[in-house]
């Protein structure tokens, strides 16, 4: 369990030391796959996300997200996905696109994991297509050791992203 001290820092003191990262990963899109995807795959491999807390161990909160897909000859790939938020770098250890729902073992995916959050609002943009999620509110908590969360991807439309990459910008409130 957390110690945690309320009363160390004034209000003035504890603004000025909280930090906001905005942090851009990128995201190989499930290489295995090859055409359209069905909801419940898996849309892209479990991805670190380096320093996204302050301390080993600690804490920090995902305020936002934005997917920014590039490379698609139309932009077209504008379907919806759920980001899963983990401490577990082996969260998700699948070697094929699978249905989740069907192969995984539950207690393998539930170690570490935060939270979720859908990204919904894809647009088109022609050759980039973007979405985002605002006021998320996640806790996150880095395992011991390491400064480091996760996130793995999942389907939850039949669209074929295979031609194009991702960057996911992650907006984060350090303790």
């Amino acid at each position: 369990m957390a110690l945690t001290n309320l009363h160390n820092y004034s209000v003035q003191e504890k603004l000025n030391k909280m930090d906001v990262d905005l942090i851009d990963v990128s995201i190989d899109l499930d290489p295995s796959n090859t055409g359209a995807y069905a909801a419940g795959d898996l849309l892209f491999l479990v991805t670190e996300i380096p320093n996204a807390v302050s301390v080993k161990g600690g804490a920090a909160l995902l305020h936002s997200a934005a997917c920014i897909i590039t490379g698609s000859a139309d932009g077209s790939e504008t379907g919806a996905f759920d980001v899963v938020i983990t401490s577990d770098s082996t969260a998700l250890a699948i070697a094929d696109n699978v249905a989740l729902n069907t192969e995984t073992s539950p207690s393998a995916v539930m170690d570490g994991i935060a939270g979720t959050f859908s990204i919904i609002n894809i647009i088109d943009m022609g050759v980039v297509s973007v979405g985002s999620k605002q006021n998320i509110g996640m806790v996150c908590k880095a395992a011991s050791g390491s400064t480091s969360l996760y996130a793995f991807g999942i389907a939850q439309s039949t669209n074929d992203y295979e031609e194009g990459s991702a960057v996911l910008r992650l907006g984060f409130i350090k303790d």
